[in-house]
């Protein structure tokens, strides 16, 4: 059985290192102009309803956590460079076929699902409609895994825009628990996490939740750094501010990736407020733990949006 197991997991390996070494060589021009972007944030923070939300646009297409980003992104050495070549691989697919492949919701496989962790969630090429004397905005959605190689995707990208999202701790780390997503065994025994650097930064010592209340600071303190020290290229966004002025949150998002025609109005009947018992399942010990460790990020990027 551990044979079996190693050997599939051998094979999906070489397919996905496959699958960008063609990205890669076949890396020509779609003949349209691209303008890149991606999105990230903490798992459950709100990314998969954005990005429903920017597909509504025409000319804006998001992939939503390609199979093909996460673990080649780790196993080779030039970030920028793979996420290029798939982001044209896209576009191409996009201009030539006139689809897009993302996670749909199995219920209505025609619109992009805007709860990834929800079982109902499918992947599927989708129908696009592209006007090809306009710029087309292509970005990928792949919370964590474009949290660890932040500093080489801005650093090595400078065209590349890029959209943080931060939601509540509370309401995230309660998510984590529920859906267990973002509950990687990585957090508890660091030889087992695909996000090495990142859990190496937080207190082997720490409970478990303490553990996951860190990596909430840790991801949101890395959005907000580089929102400082790349205005223009990254931009810290709350989810509350989402939920506070939809409309006035996705005009700014579109002006942020470059949409030619930021001003046209979306469909923003999804983005509603929610009432969220986000003390639910915490101890009084277990709060004062989250808000002793996530507290003061929380105040500091709640009531500022950079970038």
């Amino acid at each position: 059985m551990a044979r079996l197991k190693f050997r599939s997991s051998l094979v999906y390996k070489m397919r996905l290192r496959a699958l960008w070494l063609r990205a890669i060589e076949s890396n020509r021009s779609p003949g349209i102009e691209i303008k890149p972007f991606i999105l990230t944030g903490p798992p459950r923070s709100g990314t998969s309803l954005l990005t429903a939300l920017l597909t509504r646009k025409d000319n804006v297409l998001v992939a939503n956590e390609p199979v093909v980003v996460g673990d080649p992104l780790l196993a080779r050495g030039d970030p920028a460079r793979l996420l290029r070549g798939y982001m044209n691989s896209l576009a191409r697919q996009a201009v030539r076929r006139g689809t897009m492949s993302t996670k749909v919701d199995r219920k209505d496989p025609s619109r992009p699902t805007t709860d990834t962790a929800h079982r109902g969630a499918i992947r599927r090429d989708v129908p696009v409609t592209i006007d090809r004397n306009r710029p087309l905005c292509v970005g990928v959605k792949h919370p964590i895994s474009f949290m660890e190689f932040l500093p080489e995707l801005v650093e090595g990208w400078p065209q590349l825009k890029v959209i943080v999202l931060a939601r509540d701790p509370m309401d995230t780390i309660r998510s984590w628990r529920e859906t267990t997503y973002g509950w990687q065994p990585g957090l508890d025994d660091p030889t087992q996490g695909l996000w090495r650097r990142m859990y190496a930064e937080i207190p082997a010592d720490a409970s478990p939740l303490a553990r996951r209340a860190h990596l909430w600071n840790l991801l949101v303190e890395r959005g907000e750094k580089y929102a400082a020290t790349h205005p223009g290229q990254v931009m810290l966004l709350r989810y509350e501010s989402l939920l506070a002025d939809p409309a006035a949150t996705m005009r700014r998002l579109f002006e942020h990736i470059g949409a030619d025609r930021p001003e046209i109005p979306i469909d923003v009947a999804d983005v509603r407020p929610q009432t969220h018992a986000s003390y639910k399942g915490f101890t009084d010990e277990e709060v004062q733990m989250i808000r002793s460790i996530c507290g003061e990020t929380d105040r500091r990027t709640r009531t500022t949006t950079t970038g």
